[in-house]
């Protein structure tokens, strides 16, 4: 590095550092519990017993691995969870352990804030070379992405996965269609990339068009690509099952390919009813995540006008041909969440650097040219400026969300409700977005999926309680169940608790949050004294 690049680089440390530390205040509060945590995000919440079951102490080594390997919730891949659970062994070894608002902050920062951080930066180095004040801007543009603060905020394993997807196209762009080495880490890093969400597989476009202008361009023979292809997939397969050890049990992939199959079904349809896919259903969700239509068609024409015309042609080539794929498959083959679409969203938005000149002497392309500049410019700032607004919006709103939730208000209104029946062994459900810590003696069980009676019957509940909101989803006149038969016995059920006449149950408190209904057997003993 020259002296310029080395303080260039030391000046976005900094920023990824004070980043770092602005994303830790809110992730270290709103944590109190297990039950907490999963109102304000249930996909946080589901992974964390899982992990604490692969870190237990066990009496034998063999046992410990076992443990550790065979997880068992392979909705994500072995690296996330692998890296959960060794970021989690020393709290393990210091007691720790119980001590939840900690364990997720160190979760949210080390493995999703983090990785994320990493990416950027590298995002950042591919398109710059940390050489001029570009880096900087695009640096701080990417972070303010109200995409990033999302991500950023929450337990998943997008941020690592983000990180393996741009680390695959570094190895691509740096082996510049030599197809060595370089080429073959770029497999790897796919493969690992496949592992943890998948989203590997998606590639294969940016791959092929590597080949193909390698044998256009005569960089080798057609013979040496024909092996180099079969190497990358190879190696990419290689990574695939070493990154998930579990796969050499044939009870293990029986369970994977389980849940591979039932989360496409997911995926492709929804959770009980179809979800609403397209670009016009998804729109309001990209622009609040990603920006306004000006803003990412600009970010498109850099990319192709980098591709066509830039001085890094194989980059821009590269993060077209990966965009391509993933965003026909998150606009029109699944329903859309921001998640699915940000591994593609933010490289493209890094090749707005590209109307950006290292040096601002005069345009030789004459006054259109830089007034088009300009007026793009412009664009970006105006977009910029609200994501600033929205951000601070969401992360003040995250600093204090334990105080102004609803939910958590809700549980007083609980406890009050049911008071007047006694505390031991009372079997209580609850709606997956209510706070219910729960009292000494009491069962509790939620559920993701749609309720009907027989569900309700089989587990004999002493109280249901029932968000308002979930009851008005399931029965919306536009929804539609994937299974028809297993919805209208759903819709029977969610019809009878708004019409309060819930089956072998009492209603005893309604407000325009939630419903909580009581057995009528005890309804009769405790609330008619």
């Amino acid at each position: 590095m020259t002296l310029i690049q080395r303080r260039i680089f030391a000046l976005l440390l900094v920023m990824a550092a004070v980043a770092f530390v602005l994303f830790a205040l809110p992730n270290a509060v709103a944590s109190q519990n297990l039950s907490m945590v999963q109102i304000f995000q249930p996909d946080e919440a589901a992974p964390l017993p899982y992990i604490f079951q692969m870190i237990a102490p066990a009496p034998t080594l063999n046992l410990a691995l076992r443990h550790f390997i065979f997880y068992e919730y392979y909705y994500y891949g072995f690296p996330f969870f692998a890296a959960s659970g060794l970021l989690l062994l020393p709290l393990q070894w210091l007691g720790r352990l119980g001590d939840m608002p900690l364990v997720m902050l160190v979760l949210r920062q080390f493995i999703s804030v983090l990785p994320m951080l990493a990416a950027l930066l590298l995002l950042v180095y591919m398109q710059d070379g940390f050489r001029s004040y570009r880096s900087p801007v695009l640096f701080a543009l990417l972070l303010i992405v109200p995409a990033v603060l999302q991500n950023n905020s929450w337990y998943h394993p997008d941020g690592i996965t983000f990180l393996l997807v741009v680390l695959t196209i570094f190895f691509l762009m740096r082996d510049n269609l030599r197809f060595g080495w370089n080429f073959v880490l770029a497999a790897v890093m796919c493969g690992i990339a496949t592992a943890t969400k998948l989203v590997g597989v998606y590639f294969f476009l940016a791959v092929g068009m590597t080949l193909v202008i390698g044998l256009v361009l005569k960089k080798a023979s057609w013979k040496k690509l024909v092996g180099m292809a079969f190497a990358f997939f190879f190696t990419m397969g290689l990574a695939y099952v070493a990154a998930n050890p579990f796969l050499l049990s044939h009870w293990a992939r029986t369970a994977y390919q389980y849940i591979l199959n039932k989360q496409g079904g997911l995926l492709a349809d929804g959770y009980g009813v179809f979800y609403a896919k397209g670009l016009l259903e998804s729109w309001p969700l990209v622009r609040s995540s990603f920006g306004a239509a000006p803003f990412l068609l600009i970010a498109l024409g850099a990319a192709i006008w980098g591709a066509w015309r830039g001085p890094q042609r194989l980059l821009h080539a590269l993060i077209l041909a990966w965009f391509i794929p993933l965003t026909v498959t998150v606009f029109y083959l699944t329903h859309f969440k921001f998640q699915y679409w940000l591994p593609v969203a933010l490289p493209l938005i890094s090749c707005l650097v590209i109307l950006l000149p290292e040096k601002w002497n005069k345009d030789r392309s004459g006054h259109l040219a830089l007034f088009t500049r300009l007026v793009l410019l412009l664009v970006i700032l105006a977009q910029s400026a609200l994501f600033v607004r929205a951000n601070v919006q969401t992360y003040n709103s995250r600093l204090n969300r334990a105080e102004t939730s609803t939910s958590i208000k809700f549980y007083v209104q609980i406890l009050a409700t049911l008071q007047p029946l006694p505390d031991n062994n009372l079997h209580v459900y609850y709606d997956y977005r209510m706070y219910v810590p729960g009292n000494p003696g009491w069962k509790t069980d939620t559920n993701f999926d749609l309720l009907e009676y027989g569900y309700i019957n089989d587990n004999k509940f002493d109280v249901l309680l029932l968000l308002e909101q979930r009851i008005k989803d399931y029965l919306n006149p536009n929804a539609v169940g994937i299974d028809p038969a297993l919805f209208a016995s759903n819709q029977q059920f969610y019809r009878d608790a708004d019409n309060e006449t819930i089956t072998g149950y009492h209603m005893v408190y309604r407000d325009s949050f939630a419903l909580i209904y009581v057995k009528d057997a005890l309804f009769s003993k405790y609330y008619l004294k």
